[in-house]
């Protein structure tokens, strides 16, 4: 009777679910608790991206005070900074996720959304003095975004108004001589 149970397949698969789901729970023994197993390979780690900047850093970078700084869920993490009187955003940290190792490799990867042309570098080009593997501006955006292994840190001033390339870069400097 037993060997029957065992070739029957939807016992069969049914053990296998619950095996794989108490694996998949810390259940397997070994003195370890369920609190220290490692995170799901799709969760992607998550960064406190509001300790890369002080208000004393975006005022020396833009010339003007921030509010308050807020966490939010996109991307590996993401930090806003509002405006000193709360009216907008004046700086926004975002991490993600990407896999362009030059700037080579993204006018490939992306020159088909410019027509099959490179892109006009006085919107997109390389900027030098940002700590990582390259980093590029992104004009219409004021962004910098700064490449490092396959993470991108973007960095922007959507709130300042006539915000300079120089400034936003600074910025961006600062932030990744900070993350870890």
């Amino acid at each position: 009777m037993k060997l029957s149970r065992l070739s029957n397949p939807c016992y069969s698969l049914t053990v296998i679910a619950i095996v794989s789901l108490l694996s998949g729970l810390g259940c397997g023994g070994g003195g370890e608790s369920a609190g220290s197993a490692e995170p799901a390979a799709s969760a992607p780690a998550r960064a406190d991206l509001c300790a890369l900047l002080t208000s004393a850093d975006i005022e020396a970078a833009l010339g003007t005070s921030a509010g308050e700084s807020t966490s939010g869920d996109d991307g590996k993490g993401q930090c806003r900074w509002a405006t000193a009187d709360g009216s907008g955003t004046l700086v926004v940290l975002m991490l993600e996720r990407a896999d362009l190792d030059s700037f080579d490799e993204f006018v490939a990867n992306f020159g088909e959304d410019f027509g099959g042309e490179d892109p006009p570098r006085e919107e997109y080009h390389l900027v030098e003095g940002v700590a990582g593997d390259w980093a590029m501006y992104v004009a219409e955006e004021h962004m910098v975004r700064a490449f490092r292994g396959d993470d991108v840190l973007e960095v922007s001033a959507p709130s300042v108004p006539s915000v300079e390339e120089a400034q936003v870069v600074d910025l961006a400097a600062r932030a990744m001589a900070n993350l870890p």
